[in-house]
């Protein structure tokens, strides 16, 4: 598995153009500019939460506070164009396959994560309590919010962070730093445990590979818009212990340990199978 993913990353034109005119700095330099530039993101995006948050329904404000992450992008794309002086396509932005590519990740996320949903029924971990067509005014604010709040955090762990890093280390710590970075903002979740803290790292590690794989950002974006969309908005569980509105209306009747409990079924067993599943199948799978 690691030679095929150093293989994708070899064959990563995305990559190739992160390493060029790459200046070389001291690692408490480095260490000192990623520090930099999260804690400029935070100011930014605790301002737009904000703004959010008051323009919000106010039973839905935690929620709707997720647009903030509409600061990122504008934060990235100044700091990598003018700081960094590299190209918007070295953190994955190619041209030509935005709306394929994006489409093909909205399907492996709502898959992957109908597949959790399915197991959990067979496995009698999850019902099915009936549907509320009364949120069907909120589909498409909640659509744009989780583009928002999804293309942020693909913008800043995969397009960024791991490109950042890759510039003067290797892929593999690259991959690991950014799915660490990825995790730390839900560590502080209504429900966090082990078994969510564990699948969120895996998931990160999912969305790098397939970031590697298809050489771009859109299919990650994607990927993760779809999971918590689905998660949240379409089968009505907490998306990692955030309450959304919801169409359908599915419990959880098992051991939270299996299916997750109050922070949604990604912090289940049965989560943690289907998110090991979709890593092999991502690495694995034949191109064509």
């Amino acid at each position: 598995m690691l030679d095929r993913i150093k293989y994708f990353a070899d064959n990563s034109e995305t990559l190739k153009q992160a390493r060029i005119n790459v200046e070389e700095i001291s690692p408490i330099k480095e260490i000192g500019i990623f520090i930099a530039l999260f804690l400029v993101l935070c100011v930014f995006l605790l301002i737009f939460q904000y703004i959010f948050w008051i323009f919000s329904p106010i039973n839905e404000a935690t929620f709707f506070s997720l647009g903030g992450f509409i600061a990122v992008p504008f934060v990235i794309y100044f700091f990598v164009t003018k700081i960094e002086k590299r190209s918007w396509r070295s953190i994955g932005f190619s041209k030509g396959n935005a709306f394929f590519s994006t489409l093909k990740g909205l399907i492996i996320g709502f898959l992957m994560f109908s597949a959790i949903v399915a197991v959990g029924m067979l496995l009698g971990q999850f019902t099915f309590d009936g549907y509320d067509l009364s949120s069907l005014v909120y589909i498409i604010p909640c659509f744009v919010i989780f583009v928002i709040q999804c293309f942020g955090e693909e913008i800043y762990t995969r397009g960024w962070t791991m490109t950042y890093f890759y510039k003067r280390h290797s892929i593999f710590l690259s991959i690991l730093i950014n799915s660490i970075i990825f995790l730390i903002p839900h560590l502080s979740n209504l429900g966090i445990d082990l078994v969510s803290i564990v699948n969120i790292f895996i998931i990160g590690i999912v969305f790098a590979v397939m970031f590697l794989r298809f050489d771009n950002i859109w299919i990650c974006c994607g990927a993760h818009t779809a999971w918590n969309f689905s998660q949240g908005i379409i089968y009505g569980f907490n998306v990692s212990g955030i309450s959304t509105p919801t169409l359908l209306k599915c419990s959880h009747t098992g051991q939270n340990l299996i299916n997750g409990g109050v922070f949604g079924p990604e912090s289940g067993l049965i989560a943690t199978f289907v998110i090991i599943i979709a890593l092999i199948l991502v690495v694995y799978w034949p191109k064509h």
